[in-house]
């Protein structure tokens, strides 16, 4: 073997021993040596990070208040219409032409006022005529009394005179009444309506003159459902809302103890004052009867909500933190404050986040101080949606 085969040999053996003495003795792994640097076991499982989200959805939040039940006048609430209390249409009694007007439409008139004048024509004539012919009978008459109390006239031509008297005086009757049918007065105070007759029309018995009605008082008309007329008596109160929002009070005077047959329903009329004839007739309106007292709370508007059948009602907190749906009665009120039946006596209600929950959800519960009113909610119940639940 030549020096320069050997030399080469050696060299690659010394490579081999070098390289092999850094695998035993070398650095240590990154893991190993951080594991060692901080005192821990190498042998010991990695610590389990926990996901925030991991284990529980969030839970919504709802603002409660308690609410205490009250004694309430219930209240009947139910549209109806204005409608005058008398209403005549005055028809003509004779055949004449009119000659005169003495009212126009939309005039207020006294008992006894000239509402038409018609045509008096021959009619004054016949009743001189008839008055002559009574005196005729009378004088007639007369003389058979006399002669038959000297026997120079029977019994029976004392009857035939007295017979023709009373015949001649109920002509002049009829010719007097023909005649005073030419003027056409009002029978009651009243405003007139409607007047179709105008100067110069050729009247026949029977055609329409004049509409006259009497709007002092003023009728409110309802026709109430069966279920609830067993409830109004005669002589009870009751609040009126005209459609133009004036309101009134009066008195029911009327309760129909027969129902229509195509409605079923009983007509309820209350008698109002209209003295100033402002009331028309035909004005829708609405009637406030007081029909007893209920148990109820007041709420505002906003606490009402729907289930998923469509009914309306409230929400509220049961076992501490679940969520229960309670249906309502609607017992009246305004945008301010509600009345609502069929409720516990005592209920904790959802004010607020009502809408953001459903029946048998478990929430985070935010107790406010208890309120039997609108007062104190009004401001809770408007706050936005968006803050209510997280």
């Amino acid at each position: 073997m030549n020096a320069s085969r050997l030399v080469a040999i050696v060299l690659a053996l010394g490579a081999v021993l070098w390289v092999g003495s850094g695998l035993l003795t070398g650095d240590e792994p990154a893991e190993t040596a951080e594991t060692s640097a901080s005192g821990m076991d190498e042998n010991a499982a990695p610590i389990p990070t926990e996901s925030p989200s991991a284990g529980h959805a969030p839970r919504a939040a709802v603002r409660v208040r308690t609410s205490e039940a009250v004694e309430h006048v219930d209240m009947l609430r139910i549209s109806g219409r204005t409608e005058a209390v008398v209403s005549v249409e005055i028809r003509a009694q004779i055949d004449a032409t009119v000659e005169q007007i003495g009212a126009v439409k939309g005039q207020r008139v006294k008992k006894g006022d000239l509402l038409v004048k018609l045509a008096v024509e021959d009619r004054l004539a016949r009743v001189e005529k008839a008055r002559a012919l009574v005196a005729q009978r009378e004088l007639e008459n007369s003389a058979a009394k006399s002669l038959a109390e000297k026997n120079y006239r029977s019994k029976t031509g004392v009857a035939e005179t007295k017979a023709l008297l009373e015949e001649a005086r109920a002509d002049l009757k009829l010719a007097q009444i023909e005649l005073t049918h030419t003027e056409i007065h009002a029978p009651f105070d009243g405003v007139v309506e409607d007047r179709p007759a105008e100067i110069g029309d050729l009247l026949s018995i029977g055609d329409p003159v004049a509409t006259l009605i009497q709007a002092d008082p003023m009728l409110v008309v309802a026709h109430v459902p069966e279920h609830s007329i067993g409830d109004i008596q005669n002589g009870q109160l009751a609040h009126i809302t005209l459609f133009d929002g004036r309101e009134a009070d009066g008195v029911v005077r009327y309760v129909s103890r027969v129902s229509d047959n195509s409605t079923r329903t009983y007509r309820v009329e209350v008698e109002i004052e209209n003295t100033d004839l402002s009331i028309p007739d035909g004005m829708t309106s609405e009637l406030q009867i007081p029909i007893g007292t209920k148990m109820a709370h007041r709420v505002v508007p906003s606490v009402l909500t729907l289930n998923d059948e469509g009914q309306v009602g409230v929400r509220g907190i049961v076992d501490e933190d679940k969520v229960a749906f309670y249906p309502v009665q609607l017992q009246g009120g305004n945008r301010d404050g509600i009345w609502i039946g069929g409720l516990p006596e005592k209920i904790d209600l959802i004010v607020v986040g009502h809408d953001w929950v459903k029946e048998g959800a478990t929430v985070d519960v935010s107790r406010l101080e208890a309120d039997n009113g609108s007062e104190g909610t009004q401001d809770i119940a408007a706050a936005p949606k968006e803050t209510v639940a997280r």
